[in-house]
């Protein structure tokens, strides 16, 4: 993976403003030109992750729901066990719903990439630009080796105990 120098000016672009930046009215922009007005603001939701694969979403679902379904299948035999995965599943229901609700408000989803634009044209990250196949990778990475793991655990604890 290869990432871009961090500047700076790039830290201070991305840094949260102070409380009493955040009180400031900022002036208006001087106009730049001579005769061109500045541009005026636009109301309404943001893009959340502009470039970003909705495709990339359904796969990190699917990592997490395969987790659960580990989960239920070897470790739930318990009445206690099955509460705790239970309460897990909603917890991870949540963890995906904030997020859909944030981009159900977003006003222009065309301008999304599909999962193979986003594959060959990466994403840009507060560290620098980063390839999609890594960036994809970094998602995916901890849900789907833990289901390997409990995978194999759940394998091993069937066929010893």
């Amino acid at each position: 993976m290869r990432h871009e120098r961090i500047s700076e000016a790039r830290i201070a672009a991305a840094a949260w403003p102070t409380m009493l930046d955040g009180l400031v009215l900022s002036e208006p922009p001087a106009e730049a030109e001579a005769g061109k007005p500045a541009p005026a603001a636009v109301a309404g939701p943001t893009p959340a992750v502009p470039d970003v694969a909705p495709g990339v979403g359904g796969l990190i679902v699917t990592a997490y729901l395969g987790l659960l379904g580990v989960f239920f299948t070897f470790f739930a035999a318990s009445k206690l066990a099955f509460f705790s995965i239970t309460i897990c599943a909603l917890f991870v229901a949540i963890f995906f719903a904030v997020p859909r609700i944030f981009l159900a408000v977003e006003a222009d989803r065309s301008r999304r990439p599909t999962l193979d634009q986003f594959l060959h044209q990466g994403m840009d990250t507060l560290t620098g630009r980063t390839g999609g196949r890594d960036a994809l990778v970094q998602m995916l990475i901890v849900p789907v080796l833990l289901t390997f793991g409990l995978l194999c655990m759940g394998i091993a604890g069937a066929i010893y105990l």
